[in-house]
């Protein structure tokens, strides 16, 4: 019997952790388990993790989204297309602040991923399309999440992207890091 701890990986990130179940596929398809909680995702936590809302959303290639950070935890995964996921650690007393971890997530690389409270989440479509679903351990409230520039130079996420991508008009308006987060540069 395997362990389900085996199916679990942490990142440079704390509290940031990669599931990735197997897949086994025939001629009529695939199944897989995305997670199991209780043992991937809350053993691995040490903390309960519930569902309280589910979210899908679908975009087109080019698009991108975030960087989103809420003070929830958000459990995420492609069903369909692929995507080049950025977390960053934007927690104030974390001592990764500004530390981004990259991922490509879909259909190459069956994983779930789950983003800790006060973490950004973001995401660029690569393929024509795509399908991605994210349960969080709270409902979505009015100011529960901000956001930080896609192209921060604070932050040099390396985005697989010629040229600009779609945005929404939010985040195109979003700050920097270090205006939202002054203390963090001082003396930079």
């Amino acid at each position: 019997m395997v362990s389900s701890q085996e199916y679990v990986r942490s990142t440079s990130i704390p509290g940031l952790i990669v599931v990735e179940r197997p897949t086994f596929g025939d001629e009529r398809g695939f199944f897989r388990e995305v997670e199991r909680r209780a043992t991937d995702v809350e053993a691995t936590l040490n903390q309960p993790v519930v569902h309280r809302q589910w979210n899908h959303s679908r975009s087109a290639r080019n698009v991108l989204r975030g960087i989103h950070v809420a003070g929830w935890t958000k459990c995420i995964y492609v069903v369909h297309g692929e995507v080049q996921a950025a977390v960053v650690d934007l927690r104030r007393d974390s001592t990764h602040f500004g530390q981004h971890e990259m991922l490509v997530l879909g259909e190459s690389r069956r994983a779930m991923i789950v983003v800790p409270p006060g973490c950004g989440n973001s995401f660029l479509v690569l393929s024509e399309t795509v399908d991605y679903i994210y349960s969080v351990d709270q409902e979505w409230y009015p100011g529960g999440e901000f956001g930080i520039a896609w192209n921060d130079p604070d932050l040099a996420i390396p985005w697989r992207i010629d040229g600009v991508p779609i945005l929404s008009d939010k985040d195109q308006k979003l700050p920097r890091a270090r205006e939202v987060f002054p203390e963090k540069f001082v003396g930079a």
